[in-house]
């Protein structure tokens, strides 16, 4: 194969999710130019990935007819594999000439009845990046335990020198509500790491829409008196930045979010908080150092696939019931291992 096409227009952890395939794309067809189609807003993290060759963006108001104008400098590709799966994207796939066409398939029908008849027909928990493995079943070899893949890029100074101190990472932010864990139970985490573990720092790590929560923690009474080991950092870093401080914290403790697939790239123990969602859709964090914790024998979970606005029963169970205890109990088992291996 000499010219490959992926298309994965959104979101950042469903792009995220594609680089272990970019990856094994690249190994396979090392001679192949791999073309990656993406919304202008999300280039920054694909681009962060060194396997892909070629980024086209799809900007906010371009037409199916411009975007495949930016695609037509290949008279016919190799390959395409359409990873969004949409509308958009699957007439798009018919206006662009390959050799081969996949298509990744979604678990449509098994998500309705989970969500809202809580029926569940997943008979195993795939990770998305094993159903976009699937679409290429037979062109291609999946790896035993693909990973995000992203390049690393030097930390400020002060920073580098922040975390050369045992350090936990904490991303407190999610697109929805109903998969923030409550801004109150990270400061109340965040408050047993500092007091329980006095060798240890804490670096917030956030984006340009996390300013409310971080206000709130800065300013929080348990936190406050240790505000000389703790950083902020909210959308200060590139993506290659927050891969590298990845590597450099002891533990990780995320969201349910785009952001926690970022850090998934690094081999850091990752402990994820899914809420209102449910592993069976595919998204908990690749890599064998990672674990999902939630709230147990909430009825109404999941309540959507993505997350939502608001709690619809108004009541935010799954987000109330996993308390900083439990979160606390994990994160501190990870430290500990650290302490006793040095």
């Amino acid at each position: 194969m000499k010219e490959i096409l992926v298309m994965r227009f959104s979101a950042i952890g469903d792009i995220l999710l594609t680089t272990p395939l970019l990856t094994a794309l690249k190994a396979q067809y090392p001679e192949a130019r791999l073309t990656f189609l993406v919304k202008a807003q999300h280039k920054a993290f694909i681009s962060a990935c060194p396997q892909v060759d070629r980024i086209v963006e799809w900007n906010k108001n371009d037409t199916l007819w411009q975007v495949r104008k930016k695609l037509a400098d290949v008279s016919r590709y190799d390959l395409i594999a359409d990873l969004q799966s949409n509308l958009k994207s699957r007439v798009l796939s018919l206006l662009v000439g390959a050799n081969e066409k996949r298509r990744y398939r979604k678990p449509y029908l098994n998500r309705i009845l989970l969500v809202w008849l809580k029926k569940n027909r997943y008979h195993e928990k795939l990770r998305v990046t094993d159903r976009y493995f699937a679409a290429l079943e037979g062109l291609l070899e999946k790896p035993v335990n693909p990973m995000v893949s992203l390049s690393r890029a030097k930390l400020p100074k002060a920073l580098e020198k922040f975390v050369a101190s045992p350090t936990t990472l904490i991303a407190p932010g999610a697109r929805w509500m109903t998969k923030r864990w409550p801004a109150e139970y990270f400061a109340s985490l965040a408050s047993k790491i500092l007091e329980k573990l006095p060798g240890q720092r804490i670096v917030w790590l956030g984006g340009p829409d996390e300013a409310e929560t971080f206000t709130f923690l800065r300013e929080h009474p348990y936190l406050k008196r240790h505000a000389k080991r703790m950083v902020f950092l909210q959308a200060e870093l590139s993506v290659a930045q927050m891969a590298e401080l990845a590597d450099r914290v002891k533990v990780i403790v995320a969201n349910d979010s785009g952001l926690m697939h970022l850090l998934s790239a690094a081999k850091t123990p990752l402990v994820a908080l899914f809420l209102s969602t449910v592993e069976e859709f595919g998204f908990f964090p690749l890599g064998g150092n990672a674990e999902v914790l939630s709230a147990r024998d909430i009825e109404c979970r999941p309540c959507n696939h993505k997350g939502l606005a608001a709690c619809p029963k108004l009541h935010f169970r799954c987000g109330r019931e996993l308390t900083a205890d439990q979160v606390y109990g994990t994160v501190a088992a990870h430290l500990q291992l650290h302490t006793d291996e040095s």
